[in-house]
């Protein structure tokens, strides 16, 4: 098999699975806007708190018990808080195990920064899910370091698409038209 045509297989491999994650993730968008809109204090909530681009910045938005009723959303760098909704229209966020109300001014922002500081922990991308790395400790130099099982699952995940791709039957080019000879 030449290189081109390996690359060219390798390429449509990479580029169905990269659809397939895209509508997965418009899937799960929808989901979890659906529950923001059957839920009207839970949008003006979450305007409240991150801002009316939150959708930019979740992946998910759940709910996890009934009563109270409770949500969790999940951002884009795979960090969590959690919404209460205590009745009367009024919520309570939970954020790194800290507890905000934000009809409080002063709560809302710390409640804001909070959420923010979330957000900083894995620089994430909007569209790119990433999973958080663990900080090595000051004294560790960090010398020589070991793909992660994550990485390792997606390598062999990406050589056993390839390796079904060399599989497949070779394309032979169709046969030029000879000529006939003149007699």
């Amino acid at each position: 098999m030449n290189k081109k045509l390996l690359l060219e297989k390798y390429i449509k491999v990479a580029v169905r699975k990269a659809l397939k994650e895209q509508e997965a993730a418009q899937k799960r968008a929808e989901k979890s806007m659906y529950l923001v809109y059957r839920f009207p204090g839970l949008k003006k909530v979450m305007n409240d708190l991150m801002s009316p681009a939150f959708g930019r910045y979740t992946t998910d938005i759940s709910i996890v018990a009934p009563k109270p009723t409770t949500f969790k959303v999940s951002l884009i760098n795979n960090q969590d808080f959690t919404i209460y909704y205590l009745g009367k229209g009024k919520f309570m966020a939970k954020v790194a195990g800290k507890k905000y109300y934000p009809y409080n001014l002063g709560e809302l922002e710390r409640a804001n920064q909070a959420i923010a500081d979330l957000l900083e922990l894995n620089y994430g991308t909007v569209g790119e899910e990433k999973e958080p790395t663990p900080s090595t400790p000051s004294g560790d130099t960090g010398g020589g370091s070991l793909p992660s099982p994550e990485e390792t699952a997606k390598e062999d995940e990406l050589a056993a698409d390839l390796a079904a791709a060399e599989e497949l039957p070779a394309e032979t080019p169709a046969p030029e038209e000879e000529t006939p000879a003149e007699a």
